[in-house]
Formats: C-alpha cells, sequence, structure tokens
C-alpha cells in the first residue's frame, strides 16, 4: 500500500477523533507568541446580541463587519501579445493582467510579496494614490501593519478570468473586439500562477519573498511553492486547500446553476443583452451563506423579523438573515461578472495538487515535495467552505514530504470563511511574524535601511560644522525632550563615527565615564569632545 494510501485511510479513520484533540495539538504547533489565541478568540463587544449558549465558548458578541472592496481604477496593466498556452492545452491569443503596487521595490528586487487573491476580488487590496478607496485587506497594507510596506513591496493581481482588468470572458477578443464570453477557454488554478508569473518575469522580479494568499489566493499560495520552488521564499495560505472536495464543490455547483438558469444568461454571450441579474444575485446569496457561520449569524440575527410582530399575509423575506442575504446578493449585481464566478469557480472544482506516488497513485504528499520553503497555514474552525481539516491536511503533507519549517495555526474565529477578510486582531500578528522571522526574514532588509541610514548620518556629520553637527544630532534623537537615553546616543556614535573612531573606543568613552540614563546637552557635549578627540587619533582599522 503506498504511503498517500495509508495516510488517506490514516486520515479517514482519525478524523472524528482528531478534531477533540485538535485545539491542543495546534497550540503546540502554533507561532508561540500567538499560542493563547490558538483556540479562544474574543471579539470585541457590542451591545444588544442574545449570547445565550456562547459565552462558554469564549465568544463575545461579534462585531458586525463586512469586507471592503472598494472601487477599481488606477491599476497598472500588463499586455503580452504572445499566446498563453493553458494547462488545458487550450490557447489564449493574448495575455492581459491588471495589477497594483504599495511599498519600495529594493536595488536586489528581492523584498517583493505576491498576494494572491479570492474568486471575485480586484487588484486593489488597499488605497494607494492611483486609488483612495479602500481596499479589500486595507487593515493588512501598509508601514508596521502584517504587510509591511517599510519593508517589502506588495504586489497584488486581478486573476485571470476575473473582469477587473485582466484577461476574462468580458475581456475583447482581438480578432473581432467583442466580448469573450462563452468562447473564453477553461483554465486551472495553475494557469492564474503562471500568469502572476509572467507579469513578475515582465517586472523583472526573478524570486519573491513570499507568496500570501486566502480562499482561491491560498490555494494559489500552495501552488507557486511547489510550481516554482526556486523562486518564492515563504508561503502563507489561509482558509485553502491542496485539492478541492465535494463539499465546496457542491456550493458552487449550486451558484453556478443559479446564473446558468437565467433566461438572460444566453449561453454565457449576454453582453449585447441584459445582464442575468437575478441569477448572479441568487449565486452570490448562496456564496455567502458559505462566507460566513450560523454561529455568527445566531448571535446577529438570531430568528429577528426585520419587522416585530407576526408574519405578514405574503411569502417576501420577513427576518433579518434574509434581508441581509438579499442585501448581499444585490450588492454584486453590475458589480461582478456572471461569466468571471461560472470560469473561476470551475477552475477551482478542478484544483489538486496532487502528483503520481512511487507506485503511481495520485499523492498530495508527492505533489507538495518541491515546497521545503517555510510555510505558514492558517485554517477556521467555523469555516463551512473550506473545512479547517483541509487546512490540516496541507500542514500534514507538507511535512510528510519532508518540509521541516511548518506552522498550522487554527482560528476558532466567529466569522467562517470571512475570517481573513474580518479578524485582523487573530490573523495579521500570525502574518507579520512569518514574514519577518528568521529563516528567510526581514533581517537582511532592515540591514539594508540600517546600513543606509548610516550612510547619510556619516554625510551630514561631516558636512557642517562640528558643533552643529554635535547639536543637531542631539536635537534629533531627544525631539521635544531635553534628554536622550544613554544607549540610543551610543549605538548612533558607532554608526557615526563608522571608519573615523574605533567602536572599541566609542564603548570605553561611554563605560568610562559612569554616565547617567538619560543625558542632557552639557554631558552630550563632553561625550563628543571625547569622540573628537579620538578621531584625531591614527585610526587603524
Amino acid at each position: 500500500m503506498s504511503l498517500c494510501a495509508r495516510n488517506a485511510i490514516t486520515t479517514a479513520r482519525g478524523r472524528v477523533a482528531a478534531h477533540a484533540k485538535v485545539a491542543a495539538r495546534t497550540a503546540r504547533r502554533a507561532i508561540p507568541a500567538l499560542a493563547s489565541t490558538q483556540t479562544r478568540i474574543a471579539l470585541s463587544p457590542v451591545g444588544g446580541n442574545n449570547l445565550s449558549g456562547v459565552q462558554g465558548r469564549g465568544f463575545a458578541a461579534v462585531v458586525e463587519k463586512e469586507p471592503e472592496y472598494g472601487n477599481v481604477t488606477g491599476y497598472s496593466l500588463f499586455q503580452s501579445k504572445d499566446p498563453f498556452r493553458l494547462k488545458t492545452g487550450a490557447d489564449l491569443p493574448q495575455l492581459e493582467i491588471a495589477y497594483e503596487t504599495w511599498g519600495d521595490l529594493n536595488a536586489r528586487r528581492d523584498n517583493v510579496i505576491l498576494l494572491q487573491c479570492g474568486m471575485s476580488a480586484s487588484s486593489h487590496a488597499a488605497s494607494n494614490t492611483r486609488n483612495a478607496a479602500k481596499g479589500w485587506w486595507e487593515e493588512y497594507i501598509g508601514p508596521g501593519k502584517p504587510l509591511d510596506t517599510n519593508l517589502f513591496q506588495i504586489i497584488c493581481t486581478n486573476n485571470l478570468g476575473g473582469c477587473y482588468g485582466s484577461s476574462g470572458p468580458s475581456s475583447k477578443h482581438p480578432v473581432d473586439g467583442k466580448p469573450y464570453g462563452s468562447r473564453f477557454p477553461r483554465f486551472l488554478v495553475q494557469d492564474q500562477v503562471a500568469a502572476q508569473f509572467e507579469l513578475l518575469d515582465y517586472l523583472g522580479i526573478k524570486k519573491v519573498h513570499a507568496c500570501v494568499g486566502a480562499s482561491l489566493g491560498g490555494m494559489q499560495s500552495v501552488c507557486a511553492a511547489a510550481m516554482f520552488p526556486d523562486r518564492v521564499g515563504k508561503f502563507v495560505s489561509i482558509s485553502a486547500a491542496a485539492k478541492s472536495f465535494p463539499g465546496s464543490m457542491a456550493f458552487r455547483h449550486a451558484q453556478r446553476r443559479a446564473i446558468m438558469s437565467d433566461p438572460n444568461w444566453n449561453g454565457g454571450d449576454y453582453y449585447d443583452g441584459k445582464l442575468p441579474a437575478a441569477g448572479l444575485r441568487l449565486a452570490r446569496e448562496i456564496g455567502t451563506i458559505t462566507y460566513r457561520s450560523g454561529k455568527e449569524w445566531q448571535m446577529r440575527f438570531g430568528q429577528k423579523r426585520s419587522e416585530p410582530g407576526l408574519p405578514g399575509a405574503g411569502l417576501a423575506p420577513e427576518f433579518m438573515i434574509e434581508n441581509y442575504l438579499s442585501h448581499q446578493g444585490g450588492k454584486w449585481v453590475n458589480n461582478y461578472d456572471p461569466n468571471s464566478m461560472l470560469w473561476i469557480s470551475k477552475a477551482m472544482d478542478s484544483f489538486s495538487m496532487e502528483k503520481p506516488d512511487a507506485e503511481g497513485n495520485p499523492c498530495l504528499t508527492a505533489g507538495l515535495s518541491a515546497a521545503k520553503q517555510p510555510a505558514l497555514v492558517i485554517g477556521v474552525q467555523h469555516d463551512v467552505l473550506f473545512p479547517v481539516w483541509q487546512q490540516k491536511q496541507i500542514a500534514d503533507c507538507l511535512r510528510a514530504s519532508g518540509n521541516k519549517s511548518v506552522a498550522y495555526y487554527e482560528l476558532d474565529s466567529v466569522y467562517g470563511h470571512d475570517a481573513f477578510l474580518l479578524d485582523k486582531a487573530c490573523i495579521g500578528p500570525a502574518v507579520k511574524g512569518h514574514l519577518e522571522q528568521e529563516p528567510g526574514g526581514a533581517m537582511m532588509l532592515w540591514q539594508d535601511q540600517a546600513d543606509t541610514t548610516s550612510r547619510v548620518l556619516r554625510s551630514l556629520l561631516a558636512r557642517g560644522s562640528s558643533a552643529d553637527a554635535m547639536r543637531d544630532m542631539f536635537r534629533a534623537m531627544s525631539g521635544k525632550e531635553e534628554v536622550v537615553e544613554v544607549h540610543a546616543l551610543h549605538r548612533v556614535c558607532k554608526n557615526a563615527f563608522e571608519g573615523r573612531v574605533k567602536a572599541e573606543k566609542i564603548d570605553s568613552i561611554f563605560l568610562n565615564k559612569d554616565l547617567p540614563q538619560m543625558i542632557t546637552m552639557d554631558t552630550w557635549k563632553g561625550i563628543w569632545q571625547a569622540i573628537e578627540e579620538s578621531e584625531r587619533e591614527v585610526y587603524l582599522p
């Protein structure tokens, strides 16, 4: 019996028992700093919710939050006039990929994070100078945030098959200028990843610091790590899978049937006629049921009616949950292309990272064997669309294939699948820690910035008068205060006088003067004089 077959049998027999033990096991495996939030996440309170039967699980009242998508303008467009060969064997006549960036690319071009998005998201993950609207991961991108633009350049694309600038069914065919519609070729998730790396080639980026994705994007991050192991430094996969399972496939099938049953769908060629709005609305309502959790809805809505009182005479929506779903369905109309949902969801259904094992059997462990990079896998216990055992499966297969740097982190978040959009307090620290910790972390990037700052400081000190430089340096460090912490001054002096005064000499000046913890300007003058006297000595590095 093959290794994969034995693993599959063991997984099937042990899944029920494993769920009872998962909290303790995942807490030991989680990033240490996050162990306290591994199994019980408290959410910010709001008033007026019925928490009966909920508080014992560690939940406070749920915050009523919805994802931000923003308007889609201001993106850059990569265009390749060459045919793009798909895994299905078909050719896309030309490839267009919409993308946006945040942060600066360093000189080595190795500080890029490729952010891979979900099915209906655009490239607009966060606001920027070209589009001030909030993006779908607004709270995660920026200075000091989980995807820290002080360190990294973030690149996010609209997926192949999408409708926000990238090639998709609504794009114009280069031959006749009409929308592809039903003519758009089928593709796989692997093709979406290959298209993203075509963009990276165009941008001159040989290797990314990390791939980060959730949902479909989490599928893509796993896929990228295995497809391009020499071009991906780390990866983060949130609420995703290495192989689609029948439960999520069934939900997506129901969504597709809703659209395709709308008479206005017209086999996918509706762009000159009416939008299949009713089908799209229903598809979004079905999707929303899978994106959130029953626990959240019990806390937010319960069985409350929108209007108090007895049921009315008709069958119109009367419960709050019904109106919520109707509202969510309406948000997709004229905002998302029905064909994009059909084509991308089919790619998700077909997704599998399996490869033949030694006995020729399909095997996830074999398929993930090339992904040896440090990996962070995050699952959510209340996820209906991508059950948490699928994320556990990713982590287990990575470890079984020989990856020694796999962190598996399980959230007890009430937001379900949408936790990656709404629960930054839980997911953000894990992502930031993984991206910046060694090995393969941010130490070299921080060192680059420190070296640059030191060179600028030394250059500025060398240009002005000694007295002015001494005063300016103190005032820059003290701000509005009249004192500076002695250890901070010590470190800056070693950087400022590098190449002019030996570090050991500066150490001795600070150590031999019996200095107080906080240094005044007068004390600083004495230190500066001592350093200048040392500078006149012959410097022998």
